[in-house]
């Protein structure tokens, strides 16, 4: 029961992550200029879509982890 709780956890985080890197996107595209899109680019974009793509990364080896032959092992230990 608790491979399905994380999971349905891990799944609602990466729908999340989708929204929030859709969110960043509409924002940075709405500058009125291009240096200002750029700027957002730089300074707001990237390091957010890496923090997002961190974390789905290891959501996924969360999954994969949890769902492993060795699971019980894993989960014990949590």
């Amino acid at each position: 029961m608790l491979q399905f709780a994380i999971s349905l956890g891990m799944v609602l985080l990466c729908a999340g992550g989708v929204v929030v890197l859709a969110l960043v996107l509409a924002w940075q595209e709405r500058a009125a200029a291009p240096d200002v899109r750029r700027r957002r680019l730089l300074w707001l974009v990237l390091p957010v879509a890496s923090a997002v793509l961190a974390l789905l990364l290891g959501a996924v080896f969360l999954l994969m982890a949890i769902w492993s032959p060795q699971s019980a092992d894993i989960l014990a230990s949590l």
